[in-house]
């Protein structure tokens, strides 16, 4: 999804990855700046024990 805030353009990206105990997760973020974003979330995995992974490495597991 994608939307306009104050004149700034917003979209919803999703990443994928495993926590420290290789728990799944997806993370839901809505960002203007993908660069910046992936960033930071790499780094929380990474700060956090866990490992960022690639599109379609745990969404498999997951129903919506």
């Amino acid at each position: 999804a994608a939307g306009n805030v104050a004149g700034e353009s917003y979209e919803e990206i999703q990443y994928e990855g495993c926590g420290p105990s290789g728990a799944a997760l997806i993370v839901h973020a809505l960002t203007n700046n993908r660069n910046r974003t992936a960033s930071e979330i790499r780094y929380i995995f990474s700060r956090k024990g866990g490992n960022l992974g690639e599109t379609g490495c745990v969404s498999y597991l997951f129903d919506h």
